[in-house]
């Protein structure tokens, strides 16, 4: 292949550089017109169709991350027989070169560039993936000195076998990196890779690996036996403290490691007397050569949109540095489904990094999903690899979003919202500390009053639902007519697939905590077809179908994720699923005509809205038995719960009202009115207000929680902002909502998120069961929605 030739829309220029995982070349896109990084997987992996389903899967999941210091992907899939990676082309060197031409690195260097890198590690661990294999050669350097780690996981990928250590693709300069733990076989974690950062650690500061060795057998056992020669013994001038850094870095058992990449590049700084470097590189031609263009994956983002990558934050990334290279737009993905988008949107946040994508191509770890301190995410969990996710992986990306916006979206127009200018409101009071310090929620940024519309995505005919994924970073969206679910990136506002339900219409959809399942109600007009599909967020398929009662409506799924409770509307009672097992193993009968449940953040309640009885049915979960029953307005169709749990809010949509349940005495504690034909409602993430959207008013109607502490629009009704004719689904704050009801026009309703008031301090099952009755609070009241949008 070194000889220039086409493949597909690439025209091959010249070989970066092989190796067991295959080829990289600088390739000209004939298709955009622009220079590319294009990596060929060797053709046999192409005939490998489980390898090739874990390649497409994974480099969907790895999609969804964000991170400066990995760069994004343009394309991926098949093209002629051969797997291909589409990446942006940088100029750098990577680590091997730099060590190999120049021997050990200085201290405050290696500090530098490794903190970078933990970086890197710490936003695909928050997401749940772990790189697997970190080593001098997937550390990319710019001439300033910024980093890029590239192939999340792809040898991993065909590690994944039995026989891994002698597949090709687990090279002698893998094994010098190697965690203990992945040679015994057992359950890998996050701190797998902060191992594989403390050998190049080791490495960078001493010029070698801590294991010499050119045998599989000899750095087996040294990985399993040996612990690390002392860095200060073979270079002067390191200080002895730099030795217990390395040690408990390589520690043998994982428990003894750091929990975090940034914690180990943290310690070795104190270590080492150094300094965060200030944005200053190396003199030019200190260390390297002129610059050669290297390839940097990032994994699976669609080729339709310009990637965007913000300069350096400070800290471990030269706050000084260049901004990272923007490529051109791209066209339509090459070939197979999978490429991603990876530009910016209107609804980042100001300061986020731009989308990129990881491609982990082995079963990634699972770790739960966990909002990132000043230091990192908390510790993974001990013990077993895949843990059941807490529901506070929501609070997390509800937190985010507000931050940048309260954001709403309406699917048949596709409208999205953001806040106008102006102070936001001051936050209300934050819930009790629940006494887990790693289960704490991030500090939501303070919502604002009135949201404005900022723009809008087509979606397809005729959706009635949608719900964005816990992780946010992507929404299915019901679309009932045309019987398919449209998926929708959400860090680049764009449908990337739709998924085929041949089943029947979907109706509703919700996720499963760790968003790897999507829960789809299926009913038809005849009522002949009553199922939910359960679907495989990875894939994009169809996994299975199961029977339940009468026209199921919106679902939820337990804060754990072990089942799902689905209201069968025309029955009159909640079917309970056992997500392992796809089996109804229970149903519980409630008031006529259940048509939304909404868990207690803790998990120790459902509540369920029966909108033709009028009440609210009060479940406990533990016993799937109803404790009882609160009579709220006229027509109860959504329920959300506030971030502490106090406080259940429940739009009555023949009343025009939303009813205040208090949680600890189930009474109704306030009457709101807000906009006609109230369809759904949601908390903002702290809790400052509540949003409904209101079908026949065609407004978002904003209710102020906080009393006294903001002072609201004072405009009437009728000059609230219209949201958009027949608005169906809107959902504040990353979580869009549900609800198609056969009295509207075309079964078409409005809704707002149950969700986003999921509190993730409760996520650890915390009791919460009855709590006392909050002290007086001030009476909500009705703020009116943005200024018109235009449609």
């Amino acid at each position: 292949m070194v000889e220039a030739r086409q493949i597909g829309p690439y025209r091959l220029e010249r070989l970066l550089g092989f190796g067991g995982m295959g080829e990289v070349h600088v390739a000209y896109d004939t298709r955009r017109d622009r220079q590319v990084a294009l990596k060929l997987l060797p053709a046999a992996y192409s005939r490998d169709e489980e390898f090739q389903r874990r390649f497409r899967r994974e480099s969907h999941v790895a999609a969804r991350l964000r991170e400066p210091h990995v760069i994004p992907i343009h394309d991926y899939g098949e093209i002629d027989g051969q797997l291909f990676i589409d990446m942006r082309l940088v100029d750098g060197r990577d680590v091997r070169a730099i060590l190999d031409d120049r021997g050990a690195l200085p201290p405050a260097r290696t500090v530098h560039l490794l903190g970078q890198v933990a970086d890197a590690l710490e936003a695909a661990h928050a997401d749940g993936l772990v790189h697997r294999d970190i080593k001098p050669s997937n550390v990319l350097v710019t001439d300033h000195d910024f980093v890029y780690v590239v192939d999340f996981g792809i040898a991993r990928s065909v590690g994944t076998s039995r026989t891994s250590l002698t597949l090709t693709g687990v090279t002698i300069g893998t094994l010098d990196y190697m965690a203990p733990e992945r040679f015994a076989g057992t359950a890998i974690d996050a701190r797998a890779d902060v191992y594989s950062l403390a050998c190049l650690l080791y490495e960078c500061l001493t010029g070698g690996p801590p294991f010499p060795g050119d045998d599989l057998p000899s750095l087996m056992y040294a990985h399993l036996f040996t612990e690390p020669p002392r860095p200060s013994t073979l270079v002067e001038g390191l200080p002895p403290e730099i030795d217990a850094v390395v040690a408990r870095g390589m520690a043998k058992q994982v428990d003894d490691r750091f929990a975090t990449p940034t914690a180990l590049v943290g310690a070795a700084r104190e270590a080492l007397g150094t300094a965060p470097v200030a944005g200053a590189a190396p003199a030019a031609g200190a260390d390297r050569p002129a610059a050669v263009p290297v390839a940097v994956p990032a994994a699976g983002t669609p080729a339709d949109a310009p990637p965007t990558v913000p300069t350096p934050p400070p800290g471990p990334t030269p706050p000084a540095g260049p901004t990272p290279p923007t490529d051109p737009p791209a066209g339509p993905g090459a070939g197979a489904a999978g490429g991603t988008g990876d530009a910016a949107t209107e609804l980042s946040v100001a300061t986020a990094e731009a989308p990129t994508v990881r491609v982990d191509l082995s079963a990634a770890t699972r770790l739960v999903p966990a909002p990132r301190g000043p230091s990192g995410p908390p510790p993974p969990p001990q013990g077993a690899p895949h843990p059941a996710p807490a529901r506070r992986g929501r609070g997390r990306v509800v937190a985010f979003v507000v931050a940048a916006a309260v954001v709403a979206a309406a699917v048949v127009t596709g409208i999205v919202l953001r806040p106008t200018g102006g102070a936001p409101a001051a936050p209300g009071p934050a819930p009790a500390a629940t006494g887990h310090d790693h289960d704490a929620a991030p500090v939501a940024a303070a919502s604002v009053a009135v949201p404005t519309v900022r723009g809008a995505v087509s979606v397809g005919p005729t959706p009635g639902y949608l719900e964005i994924a816990p992780n946010g970073r992507f929404a299915y969206i019901a679309n009932r007519d045309a019987r398919v679910i449209t998926v929708l990136d959400t860090t680049i506002n764009q449908v990337t697939a739709t998924i085929p339900v041949e089943a029947g219409p979907p109706q509703f959809v919700t996720f499963s905590p760790d968003s790897s399942r999507a829960y789809v109600s299926i009913y038809n007009t005849e009522r002949t077809v009553n199922l939910v599909g359960v679907l495989d967020t990875a894939t994009n398929t169809v996994l299975t179908t199961i029977p339940v009662g009468r026209r199921p409506f919106a679902s939820a799924t337990t804060p754990d994720g072990t089942r799902l409770y689905v209201p069968s509307h025309d029955d009159g009672r909640i079917e309970v699923i056992d997500t392992a097992t796809a089996a109804v193993v229970g149903r519980i009968s409630v008031a006529p005509n259940p048509h939304w449940v909404a868990f207690s953040p803790d998990g120790s309640r459902l509540y369920a809205a029966n909108h033709e009885s009028n009440v609210v049915s009060v479940i406990d979960p533990a016993t799937d038995t109803v404790l009882t029953t609160v009579p709220v307005g006229t027509s109860p169709h959504s329920t959300t719960l506030s971030p502490d749990g106090s406080r259940v809010a429940v739009v009555n949509f023949d009343s025009n009202e939303v009813s205040i349940i208090d949680t600890a005495s189930d009474t109704v504690v306030a009457t709101v009115p807000v906009g006609r034909n109230p369809q759904d409602v949601a908390y903002a993430a702290d809790g400052r207000f509540l949003y409904t959207t209101d079908v026949d008013s065609d407004t978002l109607s904003v209710v102020d929680v906080g009393g006294e502490r903001h002072h609201p629009d004072r405009r009437r009704p009728d000059e609230r902002g219209r949201v958009g004719r027949r608005a169906h689904r809107l959902r504040h704050a990353a979580e869009l909502g549900h609800g198609a009801h056969p009295r509207h026009r075309g079964g078409v309703t409005a809704g707002v998120s149950r969700a986003a008031a999921r509190d993730p301090r409760s996520a650890s099952g915390a009791p919460a069961r009855r709590r006392p009755a909050a002290a007086a609070a001030p009476t909500p009241r009705c703020t009116p929605s943005a200024p018109r949008a235009a449609r």
